[in-house]
Formats: structure tokens, C-alpha cells, sequence
């Protein structure tokens, strides 16, 4: 059988003096006032003096590549087109990604394909994933070109194809194919050479 406790608490209560009561009320009023109305400084840094040089280890860019834009839409928007005073990333870029405006218009210098002719794709893979099926980024290569970052046309490299890469060979010859697989054809920027799959080449 379970006994039944009983605690008896006693509180003792002082009455604030006539005195006090006008300092408590000064005290309550500074308080309320203070919380009424926040005073913030007119500019809110929250990133480092060398968050724009592209040559610090500090670089936003840099934070991007690694971890995504995920954590900068509190500030930016969750599109990333700015939110009061913090920028859009779209003032200098074609968006969270970091590319320069124009990135997709084929006949603009800025265009991508012109960067992968001349450096490769590596750089892409940082954020659309080693496989560039979308990494961090979401956007692969795959939705506009078939064959992935290469460019070529779903088929390229399947013999019953009519987009196979032979036919283009024999119908418009070489010199296109040099801009990324190099002067020789050994593999250039992208790395794919011609006797990678056809020994002697």
C-alpha cells in the first residue's frame, strides 16, 4: 500500500515601499522600451572583407563549390535573387551556380561549351558530381546533351546509330573533333582519345 505525502511550502511576501515601487516602475518601463524596438547598425556585414576576391581561401565561390547555395537563401532569397540589402546572385552571375551571364547562348564567347572546349569538363564536376548527372547543383548534363558533358548527341558512340560519331567523321572529316580531343587526337581537354577505342589511331 502506497502512503500519501503531504508538503506544506510557506512563501513570504515583503511589500515593495512606496519608494521602491516608483523604481521598479522606471525599471519595467526601460525594459518594455527597450525590447520595443530593435536597434540594428544601418549595414549588416556577415561576411569576411575578402569574401568577394577570388583569389582567398575566403571567396563565396569557393563556399559554394564546397557546400551549395543552400545556406545563403536566408539572406539572398530562396532563389537567389536577392532580399533587401543583401544581393542577387544574379547581379554578376547566371544564377547560384556562379557561371557569367550568357553561359547557355551558344553564340556568346561567355558560352559554356567554349569553357569545356578549352579546359575540359573536370572544373564541372565540382558541382554537378563526377558522373555531371547534377551534383549539389541539380542540373545535369545529361537534360540537354544525351551523352553527358561531352556535347555529342545521344548515339555518338553506338555503331546503329544515325548520330554516330563515324558518320560525322566521314561527312565533315577531323577538324572539329580536334577542339577537344587536341591537334593529334590523343585526348586533348577531354581527355577521350580516337585510340582509346580504335588501337593504332
Amino acid at each position: 500500500m502506497m502512503r500519501k505525502r503531504t508538503v506544506s511550502v510557506s512563501r513570504s511576501f515583503t511589500p515593495i515601499s512606496g519608494g521602491s515601487w516608483a523604481g521598479a516602475a522606471i525599471f519595467l518601463l526601460l525594459a518594455l522600451a527597450g525590447c520595443s524596438e530593435r536597434n540594428l547598425p544601418t549595414e549588416v556585414e556577415s561576411h569576411g572583407s575578402d569574401w568577394n576576391k577570388i583569389s582567398s581561401s575566403d571567396f563565396h565561390g569557393n563556399r559554394v563549390v564546397l557546400f551549395g547555395p543552400d545556406g545563403c537563401e536566408a539572406c539572398h532569397g530562396g532563389d537567389w535573387r536577392g532580399r533587401g540589402e543583401a544581393p542577387s546572385c544574379y547581379e554578376c552571375h547566371e544564377g547560384p551556380g556562379g557561371h557569367p551571364s550568357r553561359w547557355m547562348d551558344e553564340s556568346s564567347t561567355r558560352f559554356h561549351g567554349k569553357a569545356v572546349e578549352q579546359s575540359g569538363p573536370s572544373p564541372c564536376a565540382a558541382c554537378h558530381g563526377d558522373d555531371f548527372r547534377g551534383g549539389w547543383s541539380g542540373v545535369s548534363c545529361d537534360t540537354c546533351h544525351g551523352s553527358g558533358p561531352s556535347g555529342h548527341p545521344d548515339g555518338w558512340v553506338d555503331v546503329n546509330s544515325p548520330a554516330f560519331h563515324g558518320i560525322e567523321v566521314e561527312g565533315g572529316g577531323i577538324d572539329d573533333c580536334t577542339r577537344c580531343h587536341g591537334s593529334t587526337l590523343a585526348g586533348g581537354t577531354s581527355g577521350v582519345g580516337c585510340g582509346d577505342c580504335h588501337p593504332g589511331f
